[in-house]
């Protein structure tokens, strides 16, 4: 009998620690992709009491997962859960191979250089290099994201993996500024096989091409001062981000690299 109870104890032990992780997996997944929330609004979205919820975002605030934000009363994942997402992302597959390739550019030209692909409608950075003398932007790093009407690696994605170039009024919500730039950036690609977007209140100039792997499309990004945005002064660059893409996706076929080995 007593053997029989401890058996039930701990397999009811085993099945609240298993909803346990699931909640905090969920919340943190949550604050990740919709950001900084109160202990009563992640208790409602997940269908939670109030002080499960509170309990849950203590245990996970001791360990890193979420800490508080800026705005009152409200979380935001934590550096153990950010530093957990960079080190996947550095170390999907491909990343390995066109980091070195990145760099090279990134120091050629004195740019940032950028691996990107499409997550949920965002380009997501997978690898990030800076040249000797260039200082990235503090948002622009492994696991930073941007919807891809706002970056030239967003454009490639978008008319490659959607196959909107031809209506880009498709797209949720463009705003005139938005499509405007979209036409000229696939005019662009039509004439040069490369994205381009001039961002003029950061005083840079972008440019993208697709990359296919034979299960996924990313895109590789340079960031250039807008000092390059000239015909003379981009096609060195250009001529080194398509010579880029292609080394790299030589690379992947060679070696059989996938995006995700399990996708």
């Amino acid at each position: 009998m007593k053997a029989n109870h401890t058996v039930k104890r701990q397999t009811d032990e085993g099945s609240s620690s298993t909803v346990a992780l699931k909640n905090g997996l969920g919340l943190v997944r949550l604050l990740s992709d919709e950001g900084p929330m109160t202990t009563n609004e992640l208790a409602q979205r997940l269908s939670l009491r109030h002080d499960t919820a509170a309990r849950l975002l203590k245990t996970l605030e001791i360990h890193g997962f979420v800490e508080q934000s800026r705005f009152a009363e409200r979380f935001q994942p934590g550096r153990t859960a950010s530093a957990l997402s960079e080190k996947f992302l550095r170390e999907t597959p491909v990343s390995e191979i066109a980091r070195s390739v990145l760099q090279a550019l990134a120091d050629r030209h004195n740019a940032t250089c950028i691996l990107a692909v499409d997550d949920a409608g965002e380009a997501l950075s997978l690898v990030v290099c800076n040249g000797l003398n260039r200082v990235s932007s503090p948002c622009c790093h492994v696991g930073s994201a941007y919807p891809l009407t706002k970056t030239a690696a967003g454009h490639a994605l978008l008319f490659t993996t959607r196959g909107e170039a031809e209506d880009v009024e498709q797209i949720e919500e463009p705003t005139a500024t938005d499509t405007e730039a979209l036409r000229e950036s696939f005019c662009f690609f039509r004439a040069s096989g490369c994205f381009r977007l001039m961002l003029e209140e950061e005083d840079v100039l972008l440019m993208a091409a697709p990359l296919h792997l034979n299960n996924a499309v990313l895109a590789l990004e340079i960031v250039l001062p807008a000092s390059a945005r000239s015909e003379r002064d981009s096609a060195g660059p250009m001529k080194d981000l398509l010579a880029a893409v292609e080394l790299i996706q030589r690379k992947c076929a060679a070696m059989g690299v996938r995006y995700l080995e399990d996708s």
